[in-house]
């Protein structure tokens, strides 16, 4: 089996070029939809803080068995400079059952139409690579997708947008690109369904079965 091995730092950068795969609830494009100006009270975004970001990113008792923190926690708070990012996190783990090194990533917006740019550009980004379909549940939309540089770096992802927030889940391998999509998935969920907790007033308790 391969040793575990890479950064949060390297995942993270990894995520942030590879945010991935086509629509799963709806089309690539994705039609506008009502910023937090302009929507009428019953839609509106729902924005993650700081606070939140750090909440939902999942910790150790969360992940699958067996899985270590790999780095450290990164959180950044508002940057109007960066597209109308509120809040952006990632964290790493060791997964030596992928053989690889998973991360997770969100940035949360002002506004929905901002994330809906984030996802597209994530997409385009990724035109070279294998991208398709993710079936992940109660996701405005979300791609997958798959590259290698060399023989010897690998990067499987999933990428998501859920109303204001754009997120990932990806793992580098030391190659072939052999991530168990089973595994990938079932984390990715989780990850989803801890975002929307939090969206939707909850805490996030969702964890990997």
């Amino acid at each position: 089996m391969m040793r575990a091995k890479g950064t949060v730092q390297g995942v993270c950068a990894i995520g942030a070029i590879s945010l991935l795969f086509g629509c799963a609830t709806g089309t690539d494009a994705e039609q506008h939809s009502p910023t937090q100006s302009d929507a009428p009270s019953s839609q509106v975004v729902r924005v993650l803080r700081e606070d939140q970001v750090k909440a939902v990113l999942p910790d150790s008792g969360d992940v699958p068995p067996g899985w270590e923190k790999s780095g450290t926690l990164h959180l950044n708070g508002a940057n109007p400079k960066d597209g109308g990012t509120l809040a952006y996190g990632t964290q790493g783990y060791a997964a030596t059952d992928l053989e690889g090194t998973v991360g997770f990533g969100l940035q949360s917006f002002r506004t929905r139409s901002q994330a809906i740019g984030r996802y597209t550009e994530s997409k385009s980004q990724m035109a070279s690579a294998q991208v398709g379909p993710a079936q992940i549940p109660d996701v405005d939309a979300a791609f997958t997708a798959s590259y290698c540089i060399g023989k010897n770096y690998c990067s499987t992802s999933i990428t998501l947008r859920l109303d204001s927030v754009f997120a990932y889940v990806n793992i580098n391998t030391d190659g072939p690109a052999a991530a168990d999509p089973k595994v990938l998935n079932s984390v990715t969920r989780m990850f989803a369904q801890r975002i929307r907790q939090v969206q939707h007033g909850q805490p996030p308790s969702a964890k990997a079965t």
